[in-house]
């Protein structure tokens, strides 16, 4: 035959070969339509593709596939002239061991990985076989071996576009999350704008809160119970997708070897024909599962793959908006465990610490004491305190003073209305002088009996006249001494009446000011060989002020609260702005006692109470 035109590859194969050099299926599919079209476009009686993995060859494709010997590679030689063609860079032709004239003809292919590690194998008859000149060398064998190059190279384009549209997709999403300024409102935007890109009929959103996944968010639903049945179901299939880490899709491809027994029953009992479940990581470690359920059609390997870039972009921000959606104790708490986390360890960080600061406690209760002091009550007591009562029935004329305020002895206080007093005072007068002439003229006419008679009714006018001054120079209230008046504000009670004996003010001196203290019966055996303490007003609750213990009342007294002792205390400080009736908090020096002993001694002494011993 001529083998100056042994090749004529017609319109239709180059065609055909074209489209595979733009093929953009999987790999199997392209080797098998590539043998193929290589096999006819040689006229070779048969073509096989083979690659060579960890320095064994493995056949890709074969064309035709019915008799192809799968031992060939195990022929002596075989090796070396494999090793031929890929150094040469060119096509070798070996004759064939089975057929007498048959020749192989072994041609370098080209990758994208710039390794040279795939042969085309084309077996030629013996009239078939192809001469050096011919044009399968020159123009046929390099388009051919040019074409996986290719096939590679669309292909990678074809998922960089892929995964541009998907990174895009994320971002979109991810704009649509960071609109959002608090958790809830965020992971019901990212379930509900997941459903709309994946035609989903229902996507639902799991968080991982140590050591399940509950869900927090589903599609369409603002409100959901989680005691419901078909929910735990759910769980555990995001629970299932979580302990693998992986995304999970079903029905479960063939080839896959994950498990799917959770998801399984979770589709039987919820209806749902395809579901895809995929891990949300942050930091390399599952934060939550995100699920997507639809009735048609199944998810495809390119949706898992979108999904997840969907989850690792949302991740960061789903945990910040988590953190700072929670109170702020718990945001504490976090930020106490991360660094306590790098101080112990990042595993049981919790319970370390908390063993740790339990028997520092412990320790603290039990063996070290610390100053114990007794709380009660106190008033301020003056040593002086003057009742000033109304010294005669009448009339308020005039208050000088009220509650608080200094007064020095002989100060007039209040003032009785005495225009009355003065009347009778002056009628009491008249009578007197009356009956004193009276007498001048019994005596001067010798009547005796009138003289006396006389006489005794002047005497009488004189004692009520007596009387009458002593009531107008008590007719106003004066200080006793210096001090402070406590009680008693009389200017709303000018012209109203009083009685004889009504106590009116009451006066106190300021130089003899002490603490009455009531302490509970429980506690008077504490302060035993103590005589210290300190105490705070109600006025003053931003200042301690020291005392020192004068004497504690021999004798019980009963109160609302049970029975007390007083304890009369004074003030190491004096100060001027004390006034008697002010009151707060005193605490008597008790000892030294452990924390232990007095979180335990009330119950303890209540139990001995009970049961004496």
């Amino acid at each position: 035959m001529d083998i100056n035109n042994f090749v004529k590859p017609t319109r239709e194969h180059l065609e055909r070969l074209q489209r595979v050099r733009l093929f953009s299926g999987d790999a199997p599919a392209f080797w098998a339509q590539f043998t193929e079209i290589a096999q006819e476009m040689t006229g070779a009686s048969q073509a096989r593709s083979m690659v060579r993995l960890n320095g064994t060859w493995n056949l890709l494709a074969a064309s035709p596939a019915a008799g192809v010997n799968h031992r060939a590679f195990l022929q002596s030689g075989f090796e070396e002239q494999a090793n031929a063609a890929l150094t040469g860079g060119r096509g070798v032709i070996v004759a064939a061991e089975s057929e007498a004239g048959a020749v192989h003809l072994l041609h370098p292919l080209d990758t994208d990985e710039g390794s040279r590690s795939c042969l085309l194998e084309l077996r030629f008859a013996p009239e078939a076989r192809p001469a050096p000149e011919a044009e399968i060398w020159s123009g046929l064998l390099p388009l051919l071996a040019d074409t996986p190059r290719m096939y590679q190279k669309n292909r990678a384009s074809l998922e960089m576009e892929h995964d541009i549209d998907r990174m895009r997709e994320a971002l979109d999403v991810l704009a649509v999350i960071n609109g959002q300024r608090k958790y809830s409102p965020a992971i019901m935007a990212l379930v509900n704008e997941v459903a709309s890109r994946l035609d989903a009929e229902r996507v639902c959103l799991g968080w991982v809160s140590a050591p399940y996944v509950r869900v927090v968010a589903i599609s369409g639903t603002e409100k959901f119970e989680r005691k419901m049945e078909i929910l735990q179901e759910l769980e555990a299939a995001m629970e299932e997708c979580r302990d693998q880490d992986e995304e999970l899709v079903w029905p479960a491809p063939s080839n896959s070897t994950a498990i799917y027994h959770d998801h399984e029953v979770y589709a039987r009992k919820s209806g749902s024909a395809c579901l895809l479940s995929v891990p949300i990581r942050d930091a390399g470690e599952v934060v939550g599962v995100l699920t997507v359920e639809r009735a048609s059609p199944g998810f495809t390997e390119s949706e898992a793959w979108g999904l997840r870039v969907i989850g690792d972009q949302i991740a960061p921000r789903l945990i910040d908006l988590k953190k700072e959606s929670r109170w702020f104790g718990a945001r504490w708490a976090t930020s106490a465990r991360e660094l306590l986390a790098k101080a112990l360890s990042p595993n049981h960080t919790w319970l370390k610490f908390a063993a740790i600061v339990s028997s520092i406690i412990l320790f603290l209760a039990l063996l070290v004491p610390y100053s114990y002091r007794v709380s009660a009550t106190f008033i301020i007591r003056p040593d002086s305190l003057a009742h000033m009562p109304a010294p005669y029935e009448g009339f308020i004329a005039k208050a000088g003073v009220r509650p608080g305020d200094l007064v020095v002895a002989g100060q007039t206080l209040l003032a009785l209305d005495d225009r009355d007093l003065s009347i009778q005072h002056a009628e009491t007068l008249a009578e007197i002088r009356r009956y004193g002439a009276e007498a001048e003229l019994a005596e001067a006419e010798g009547k005796l009996a009138d003289l006396r008679v006389a006489r005794a009714q002047k005497n009488q006018a004189q004692a009520r006249l007596d009387f009458f001054d002593y009531q107008l120079a008590r007719a106003e209230v004066k200080a006793p001494f210096d001090g402070v008046v406590v009680q008693g504000d009389l200017r709303e009670r000018i012209g109203a009446p009083i009685k004889q004996g009504e106590v009116l003010m009451q006066v106190s001196k300021l130089d003899g000011l002490f603490l009455e203290i009531r302490l509970a019966e429980r506690d008077i055996d504490l302060i035993t060989g103590h005589r210290t303490g300190e105490v705070v007003f109600s006025s003053r609750p931003d200042i301690q002020f020291p005392f020192v213990v004068e004497m504690v009342s021999p004798s019980a007294q009963a109160n609302g609260e049970g029975n007390a002792f007083t304890v009369r205390a004074r003030l190491e400080e004096d100060a001027d702005w004390l006034r008697p009736g002010m009151s707060g908090v005193a605490r008597l020096d008790a000892g030294n006692r452990t924390l232990a002993w007095r979180a335990t001694h009330r119950i303890i002494d209540f139990i001995r109470m009970r049961f004496w011993f």
